[in-house]
């Protein structure tokens, strides 16, 4: 298989032959971001989210994005209480600020605090249930274009009573 060839999917990617398997990566540029420098836009996947974009998906032709995501508004259930998944190969969050309480499927309600960090699974259905005002995460995705796909609600998604 060339690099321009699509993933063989009869191939079982594992971490010994991931890089290989799965082909080359974009070209890639240095970047440097300064918080200094910063500033927090409301133009995300989220209304009530501002973000700072970290300049990943410029640095690596899109294939991974990382950014600040921060509370714009008061939590409010009914705009952000909505079960989803993100069509990604890989997101992990890590809590710089505040706390966010959520549902998982599969592995139900976790209370994420400022250090915490955590690895969705591709196509992980989940729920937010409550967040802090000052909440501040950080989000890495591959790839940095991806879908959110809302769900109906299932028994999996229903907070601890």
């Amino acid at each position: 298989m060339n690099a321009s060839s699509e993933v063989d999917k009869s191939v079982q990617v594992t971490a010994e032959n991931a890089m290989r398997t799965l082909g080359q990566w974009p070209v890639q540029k240095f970047h440097v971001s300064h918080l200094k420098d910063a500033e927090f836009k409301g133009n995300g996947l989220r209304p009530y989210v501002v973000y700072r974009d970290l300049g990943t998906k410029e640095a690596t032709g899109g294939l991974v994005d990382a950014h600040i995501n921060a509370r714009g508004r008061p939590f409010e259930k009914a705009a952000v209480s909505k079960p989803h998944f993100h069509d990604v190969k890989f997101q992990m969050v890590y809590v710089l600020k505040g706390w966010s309480r959520a549902v998982f499927e599969g592995h139900g309600e976790h209370m994420m605090v400022e250090g915490s960090c955590w690895v969705q699974p591709a196509g992980i259905k989940h729920m937010v249930l409550e967040y802090s005002d000052d909440l501040e995460l950080l989000e890495i995705i591959i790839p940095g274009n991806y879908e959110t796909v809302e769900v109906p609600e299932s028994t999996d998604l229903k907070p601890a009573q």
